[in-house]
Parts: C-alpha cells; sequence; structure tokens
C-alpha cells in the first residue's frame, strides 16, 4: 500500500504555460490526504521560487525535497537532509564564470542570486514561469555560504567543458539546452526522497513517485510506483511503471488514483 507520494512541480503539479494549480490537481492532493497518504514536494526549484512565485498556491504538502534532493524540509521548512557543494568546486565554478562570461545562479538555503543577467538566463527562466533572480556583485560571498545548486546558463559546448572542469558535482539536465542543475556529487531526487523515508520510517515498496522531467528519473526508478506524466519525455516514460495521461488532461488526479489503488 502507498503510504508516501512525492511530486514533482513544473510539468506535474502545475503546467509550465499557466500560473496557479488547476482544480483537478488540487482535487487530487486533497483526495490522497483524506486517505491517509503523506504528499510530497521533489524539485529542482528553491523554496523561494515556490513562496514567491506562489507556485503551488495554498496547496499544503508534508515536506520539499528541494534543489533535487540536496536540500530537504518538512512541512515547518526544518531541515531534515543537506548536501552542500564543496568549496572548492565553487571556487572553480566563480573562475569559469570570470573567464567563459557566462550567467551563474547559486542557490544557498535562504538566497539565489546571479552574477549577470544575459538574454538566455532571461529565456529559459520565462519558459519556466519565474523571474530572474536579484544581481549579486560579490558571488565570491558563495565560498563562505553553503551553495546547494549552482546553474550556469551557456551553449552546450560551453556547459560540457564547465562539467569536465568539476570532478566532485552531478550535473543535471531540466532544459533541452542552455543550462544544467550542478549539485555535489552523489546527490539526486532519488537520495533526498531516501532521507524523507529513513525520517518518517517508509520503506521503499510504500512511497509513490511522480514526474515528467529528465530530473525526475532517478526518483521514479527508485520509488515502489514511479508514475510518469503523459506530457513527459519519451526517456522518463520508458522507465516508469505506469504512464498517466497528459497534466491537460487531469493526468495527476489518473496518477493518485492508480497509486491509491
Amino acid at each position: 500500500m502507498v503510504k508516501a507520494i512525492f511530486f514533482d512541480i513544473d510539468g506535474t503539479l502545475r503546467d509550465f504555460t499557466e500560473k496557479g494549480i488547476s482544480t483537478s490537481t488540487r482535487n487530487a492532493i486533497c483526495l490522497a490526504r483524506q486517505s491517509g497518504i503523506r504528499c510530497f514536494v521533489a524539485t529542482g526549484r528553491h523554496i523561494l521560487e515556490i513562496q514567491e512565485e506562489n507556485l503551488l498556491d495554498d496547496l499544503l504538502f508534508d515536506g520539499y525535497v528541494l534543489l533535487n534532493g540536496n536540500l530537504c524540509m518538512d512541512a515547518r521548512h526544518r531541515i531534515l537532509y543537506e548536501n552542500p557543494i564543496p568549496v572548492s568546486q565553487i571556487e572553480t565554478m566563480l573562475n569559469l564564470e570570470k573567464e567563459l562570461g557566462f550567467a551563474l545562479l547559486f542557490m544557498e538555503r535562504e538566497a539565489m542570486y546571479v552574477s549577470r543577467v544575459t538574454p538566455l538566463l532571461e529565456e529559459l527562466q520565462k519558459q519556466i514561469g519565474t523571474a530572474v533572480p536579484p544581481v549579486e556583485p560579490h558571488m565570491s560571498r558563495g565560498l563562505s555560504h553553503s551553495v546547494y545548486q549552482m546553474i550556469p546558463y551557456a551553449d552546450n559546448q560551453t556547459l560540457d567543458y564547465v562539467i569536465s572542469r568539476l570532478p566532485l558535482c552531478n550535473a543535471t539536465r531540466w532544459h533541452e539546452g542552455g543550462a544544467f542543475d550542478i549539485t555535489a556529487k552523489g546527490g539526486d531526487k532519488c537520495l533526498g526522497i531516501r532521507k524523507v523515508m529513513e525520517y518518517y520510517g517508509y520503506a521503499r515498496e510504500e512511497i509513490g513517485a511522480v514526474g515528467d522531467g529528465y530530473n525526475d528519473i532517478p526518483m521514479l526508478q527508485y520509488a515502489g510506483i514511479g508514475v510518469a506524466m503523459g506530457n513527459g519525455n519519451e526517456e522518463v516514460k520508458a522507465v516508469a511503471d505506469f504512464v498517466t495521461k497528459d497534466i491537460k488532461e487531469d493526468g495527476l488526479l489518473y496518477a493518485v488514483l492508480h497509486l491509491m489503488q
């Protein structure tokens, strides 16, 4: 029996092209919670984005697996697990940013900021419905503050070079091109979910996971039941135990109903 479900946000709980949460998705989460199933968010996003952009409206969740599993919180935003990027890798990234001139985003626990604003950064932020973070003139603050995720915005050739210079980091693709989520090696949504499971005492077969993007693949493979959205990437669908309908066709509701069975 499924006792907990982990949900991606973009393309799963909410449509990229629309603000707010649909009535169908809202009903799905309420139905799960009324049935005694705990509901968690598992996303590459920062808690500030979720709050300031009102991405989830007033929906209540039991916890948050943030920044691709590298910062996990309970419903009151108390930290359950954290996996900051090694300072040596942050230093290397800062040197690469100066050398190659790309825009760089740092995400700390309570702050997110960019080195500069470029057309590529603006375009990709627009595509995910999120405002451009504030510019930080002193990016070196990342050397003295815990950074959990870095995002360089550049052409794919530059990104490949950047990744090759960061052996202690993971690079997760969330877009077809132009940016990567870079986190400490070993951290992903799957690890974050495991840490939450340990805290609440869940077994692997007692959890479900629902997602649509490349960074959802590890959690769908790990969960007792992994569900891919009908609007998801083909690689995501290939690893899922069940493929639900498109988000525009009440796909999240059908996913929850399947997991409740």
